[in-house]
């Protein structure tokens, strides 16, 4: 049962929730509400609306599309058309109607009104002693591409990441949460959401560090040594009505309940994790 009453002592960062397009690049942007809703970890407000529930809650109301809050930098185009600005959609899409993307001036006014505050948020957030671990939160595609590979491939419900090994464990860096705080973070949400496994189908409910490891908010943040980081990816499936194509820029009220539901077994499944801290 959710306690308003009582916060956890929990960081919950919401990096890719946004949908703004700044007023002075609206005209320069070349994608529609229903593509920047997309490109982003849709709804993802709602699904995580933890701002009265734990001791730190920290969102951006800016679309990924425009800044992400989750890359280096200096991870730019054309290296990185997807890096910490953009010049394509995940659907490989032109985002602005300029072939080099925005200006140096707009990128730097873009770190300055956001990224660097998002981020300072996280730093002020992490160092608040009430707090003891940093859940960083996305949504995830049903169906995308194997890491280093052509292929795609049908993705678990819900995706842990440490930076480490699917087990969990240092591969070649530093991890950012215990392996044993890892193992049990994913027992308990394959108890807690064992009943929305799909039966006949031949893929995890919960993996470790597989398809994502953690981006740079669990890297940066979690190797700064104040609490331990951890990135928490859902599979949209979970929550999402029917087709893509066809779905409302706003959730319905039948949504929102669904979204409500399963914060509610996540706050549950916080709560017992936490014990381990």
């Amino acid at each position: 049962m959710v306690d308003v009453n009582s916060k956890l002592p929990l960081v919950i960062s919401v990096p890719h929730g946004g949908v703004m397009i700044p007023t002075h690049l609206i005209k320069k942007c070349l994608l529609s509400k229903a593509e920047i809703l997309l490109d982003c970890d849709t709804w993802s407000h709602e699904l995580y609306k933890f701002k009265e529930l734990v001791e730190e809650f920290v969102d951006t109301p800016i679309a990924r599309i425009v800044i992400d809050m989750n890359r280096e930098k200096s991870d730019f185009p054309p290296y990185n058309p997807d890096g910490v600005v953009k010049t394509q959609s995940v659907v490989e899409k032109s985002v602005w109607n300029s072939p080099g993307g925005l200006t140096t001036s707009e990128i730097q006014q873009l770190f300055t009104n956001y990224y660097t505050i998002y981020h300072r948020k996280l730093e002020a957030a992490s160092s608040n002693p009430n707090v003891v671990l940093g859940i960083d939160c996305h949504t995830m595609l049903d169906v995308g591409p194997v890491p280093g590979q052509s292929n795609w491939e049908k993705r678990p419900l819900f995706c842990l990441g440490n930076r480490g090994s699917d087990t969990g464990q240092p591969v070649g860096e530093p991890i950012t949460a215990p392996t044993e705080l890892m193992i049990k973070f994913k027992q308990l949400l394959e108890s807690k959401f064992k009943n929305y496994a799909s039966p006949n189908e031949n893929v995890p409910l919960v993996t470790l560090n597989q398809p994502f490891a953690g981006g740079y908010i669990t890297k940066y943040h979690g190797n700064k040594g104040n609490i331990p980081w951890i990135q928490l990816e859902i599979n949209r499936r979970l929550y999402l009505p029917g087709s893509v194509d066809k779905m409302p820029i706003l959730p319905s009220k039948k949504d929102v309940a669904k979204m409500r539901s399963i914060r509610n077994e996540l706050y549950d499944v916080f709560k017992e994790l936490l014990k381990e801290l």
